[in-house]
């Protein structure tokens, strides 16, 4: 009985019910799109700040850093064991670390700063959070713009440094920076060169927003370096850690924010909605509380409606906003990272959602229900 009532009412008054309908479904497709565009536009974000290099300088704790900044020749040395033994700390939230050797070097009467470079890599890196550096092959070079017009040598012709050909493999466009100027090789090819076979000067690695705050992952890093590296120190590039993490938060609390604001109209359209339903049907309502159902099951014939029909939009909508990230994401994304895909986990968000939603908007028309007066209804017919 309560079933066949429950059927009656959606079909006597079908377009109320497919305005409820179709306001939890937009619910769902704007949430489903909007997280969709938060994890993705984020990470694209992210990688963005990524690609413009390196934000921590690791150098031993008595070393002076502006012997690195100038490349001076009194740059301390340690060995180049120090980076894969940090690479195998997954407790520190630094990662893409490279071991760098570097030293001015004098090229028909011009300074460019030889460079050899080695990336170690994570147990945990993957294919989409891939090395920000290349490896170079043996007896291969890579030059910064300026070095490449100095040298006279564009890519895929040999140069000599140091009395040593090497290939240029690529030539890197203008930064404007120092590292214009700088001559890539292979980390063992340069400790060859300079006669330090096994050193290095510096570590590049990149500190990773792995959860909270900036300050919380800077602290971090700091107090897990502290207890398993206590003789290096760590120099942060600020201009590139704030403003990964600027990104990141700017991206995500725009996104939160519209989805508030989506949710609260549709709280306000299934109110309305309720508010309309529950003033045509008093005449009904009056006589069942006559026949002498219950408050409760009047009520419950609303609620299981209403569940019912957030049930269905749950799905519908989950279906809709990853399809509309399908077709709009991919074009707009400036950094592609991992194929935008419909994300099965948030379903189960999706249908919670939905049935808080429409509970919420609920409380309004069902709070008049219950203030109903049978005998002043009938008394009125």
């Amino acid at each position: 009985m309560f079933l066949r009532m429950l059927a009656n009412q959606a079909r006597y008054k079908w377009p109320i019910t497919l305005l409820l309908w179709a306001a939890m479904t937009a619910l769902v497709s704007l949430y489903t799109y909007l997280g969709n565009s938060a994890r993705f536009s984020n990470r694209s974000m992210e990688l963005i700040m990524k690609a413009m290099g390196h934000n921590l300088i690791i150098i031993p704790s008595g070393a002076d850093p502006l012997d690195i900044y100038l490349c001076a020749d009194e740059q301390t040395l340690f060995g180049e064991d120090v980076t894969r033994r940090m690479a195998e700390r997954t407790e520190v939230p630094s990662r893409y670390y490279v071991s760098v050797l570097q030293k001015r070097i004098q090229v028909g009467g011009r300074t460019l700063l030889l460079t050899g470079i080695a990336p170690v890599h994570r147990p945990d890196e993957t294919q989409e959070k891939a090395h920000m550096v290349n490896a170079i092959p043996s007896r291969h070079a890579r030059l910064g713009h300026e070095a490449s017009r100095i040298l006279g040598v564009p890519a895929g012709e040999a140069a000599t440094v140091l009395s040593r050909a090497f290939r240029v493999a690529e030539v890197l466009s203008p930064l404007g920076t120092l590292d214009d100027y700088r001559i890539y090789v292979p980390l063992a090819d340069c400790q060859e060169l300079l006669g330090k076979p096994g050193q290095i000067n510096l570590i590049l690695a990149f500190l990773c927003m792995h959860s909270g705050s900036l300050p919380a992952v800077m602290r971090h890093q700091s107090e897990a370096m502290g207890e398993f590296f206590p003789e290096l120190k760590v120099i942060t590039r600020m201009s590139i850690a704030q403003g990964r993490d600027l990104a990141r938060r700017t991206t995500s609390r725009y996104l939160q924010y519209l989805l508030i604001l989506v949710s609260c109209i549709t709280v306000v359209v299934i109110a309305v909605t309720g508010l309309q339903e529950v003033s045509e049907r008093r005449r009904e309502v009056g006589i069942l509380l006559a026949m002498g159902a219950s408050y409760a099951y009047i009520v419950g014939l609303y609620v299981v409606k209403l569940i019912v029909l957030a049930l269905l939009a749950a799905v519908a909508g989950f279906f809709i906003g990853s399809h509309l990230s399908l077709w709009l994401l991919m074009p707009v994304l400036v950094t592609h990272t991992r194929p935008v895909a419909m994300l099965w986990g948030q379903l189960p968000s999706c249908v919670g959602l939905t049935c808080l939603v429409a509970l919420i908007a609920a409380a309004v028309p069902m709070a008049k229900l219950v203030r109903v007066d049978p005998n002043a209804i009938l008394m009125e017919e």
